[in-house]
């Protein structure tokens, strides 16, 4: 059975009300729910109401022209991309030309011949749901791109990225920086115990539990497999150590209960900081926090260790 057609909402604005209430009943016919308004005044306030799918204009209206309104209605981001179609009793190139330039999507002349009017609409409300459809898929391709498709963290890709931005605010206001690394202790375990479907579960379960344990300012990012990195903006070591510490403890202090399976799980934490002087180089935070989580590993894991000293950038 086929989807009925979508009823598509029409603001028509035009200064005769008795062309208005009969345009707007034949276009109700068609299927189309229709807004009506006497003049650019009236139309603001149905805008208000609701944004329209399309626009019906009439060019010669009193106060504010028809061409007028075109012009305030493109300079408005909320209406900047509604399809509008200008109507005139006339039509010489030169009014047609003047209307198309300010921002009108198509023009239609008086007497208004409705099956014309009506597959002019059409064809620009095909348009118009192309493009919002399109404009969805690279929304939706651009997060994927940038989030890990698992757990919904930032991904290794973006990791890189926010700490490359990060570092260069550092170098040019002085700011400090610090970056966590973190790995779930003994993972293979729980895949070979519990199969791969529960350590999906289990990765998406430490995902959050560091999630909530950060502050909005910082970037969570999963680095690969089960291991995870943090960027900390505007933190010293001191400030690393605590951080370190409060990830490790959350997950502790938590009890995985997913699909039937409950089991504690425990992470090391490694962390490094950096303080920052203008023109100074690219410090190797990554190394200095994986040098630190190694430590973390061979102390007897669910262990959190940082770098002893903060990386401190000098002039070259």
């Amino acid at each position: 059975m086929s989807n009925p057609r979508k009823r598509y909402r029409v603001l028509m604005v035009e200064d005769s009300r008795v062309s208005l209430e009969v345009y707007a009943q034949r276009l109700e016919r068609r299927g189309y729910h229709v807004a009506t308004a006497l003049s650019a005044e009236e139309a603001r306030g149905e805008l208000e109401q609701g944004l329209p799918d399309l626009i019906l204009l009439d060019v010669f209206m009193p106060k504010v022209s028809g061409f007028e309104y075109v012009r305030e209605l493109r300079a408005d981001p909320k209406t900047a991309r509604i399809p509008i179609i200008l109507i005139s009793a006339l039509s010489d190139t030169q009014h047609i030309v003047e209307g198309l330039e300010l921002g009108a999507n198509d023009y239609v002349t008086k007497p208004i011949i409705m099956p014309i009017l009506t597959a002019r609409m059409e064809a620009l409300l095909r348009s118009s749901e192309l493009v919002r459809r399109l404009e969805v898929q690279t929304e939706l391709l651009s997060k994927l791109a940038a989030f890990d498709d698992l757990t919904g963290v930032y991904n290794r890709r973006s990791m890189f990225h926010h700490l490359e931005a990060e570092l260069s605010r550092c170098r040019r206001y002085g700011r400090s920086l610090g970056v966590l690394m973190a790995d779930i202790d003994h993972f293979k375990r729980v895949n070979d115990e519990h199969g791969h479907l529960v350590g999906d579960q289990a990765l998406r379960w430490v995902a959050t539990t560091l999630q909530n344990e950060l502050r909005s300012m910082d970037f969570l990012c999963r680095y690969g497999g089960e291991e995870f990195c943090a960027i900390l903006p505007e933190t010293n070591r001191a400030g690393v150590a605590r951080a370190g510490e409060r990830l490790r403890a959350a997950i502790e202090r938590s009890l995985f209960d997913q699909g039937g399976v409950q089991m504690s799980l425990s992470i090391s934490v490694g962390g490094a900081s950096w303080v920052a002087d203008e023109g100074a180089d690219f410090p190797d935070l990554l190394e200095r926090a994986d040098t630190s989580l190694l430590e973390a590993k061979r102390a007897g894991r669910n262990q959190v260790r940082v770098a002893n000293e903060a990386v401190v950038a000098r002039p070259s």
